[in-house]
């Protein structure tokens, strides 16, 4: 595991350190800002990293599962939530020794791709599965409230994102479509159908109403969230899987993580179509 930081010129980024803490590939990542932990998950259980400039691992500990295939942090208690092959979700609580303090299984009948937990409503979460289906579920039961079902095919990546007052999840998919749902009413108002290849990262922009996607064959689609139109199309590095989408706090601009890259883009008020977009810089 690497940690970079960006620098004030155009050439490019920083490493800091390589973090060696795994013998098997990081499958998934997450910060917690309110205790400078790297928390990351792997074939061989989760592991926690304090202060990782300083390379200091403070407790390392492996999640009885088979394999950790997604992280989730709530945002206000010490919890953690984990997702594995067949299906299995825990939540752990690191104020009690990352003690799993509730499972939720039995339901989705093959791997979880990603968790979230619902910002507007932090004591719900949602998940997606090669299973197809989307669940929600919450802290207070290990069964989940209801299921939306649409996708033909294995579902990637989710998001939540407000529009109207009104609460929705945006979902993507190996059958090269995202869907945009409605929480209130628990069903699909929109197909975006755009793509050539499976949609496997979505990302809600927190500073902007800007929902973007990212494929398999490296194109980042940049999508209106109040009306759904599509504003822009990247293509960086065409070929290159997207692997990840973030936003830099309190700014427009939004890290791409691709196979062997990383790209920081400027995204502004007016439509971006072109073949590279305005990025910064690539490391």
């Amino acid at each position: 595991m690497s940690v970079y930081g960006t620098m004030s010129h155009r050439d490019g980024g920083v490493q800091y350190k390589s973090l060696g803490a795994h013998i098997t590939a990081v499958d998934c990542i997450k910060f917690i800002a309110r205790k400078q932990w790297f928390v990351a998950g792997s074939s061989d259980g989760i592991h926690v990293q304090e202060e990782a400039i300083k390379k200091k691992k403070i407790q390392r500990f492996r999640a009885r599962v088979s394999s950790v295939t997604s992280l989730a942090v709530h945002p206000t208690k010490p919890y953690v939530l984990s997702s594995s092959y067949g299906g299995l979700i825990k939540l752990w609580d690191w104020d009690k020794g990352w003690e799993c303090i509730t499972t939720f299984e039995g339901e989705h009948s093959d791997v979880v791709c990603q968790l979230a937990f619902n910002p507007n409503d932090t004591s719900s979460f949602a998940s997606v599965s090669n299973d197809r289906t989307i669940k929600v579920w919450g802290l207070d039961s290990p069964k989940s409230h209801y299921t939306l079902s649409g996708h033909s095919d294995n579902v990637k990546c989710l998001d939540f994102f407000t529009r109207d007052d009104g609460q929705y999840l945006i979902t993507g998919s190996v059958d090269n479509t995202a869907k945009i749902w409605d929480l209130q009413k628990k069903t699909c108002i929109l197909t975006l159908e755009v793509f050539r290849s499976p949609v496997i990262y979505v990302f809600s922009h927190p500073n902007l109403p800007v929902l973007i996607t990212g494929t398999r064959n490296g194109i980042i689609y940049l999508w209106s969230s109040t009306d759904f139109r599509l504003r822009g199309i990247l293509n960086i590095l065409r070929g290159a899987d997207v692997m990840g989408l973030a936003c830099l706090m309190e700014s427009r601009r939004v890290v791409i993580g691709q196979s062997h890259a990383i790209s920081i883009v400027d995204i502004d008020d007016e439509e971006t179509i072109g073949s590279k977009g305005d990025f910064e810089s690539s490391i």
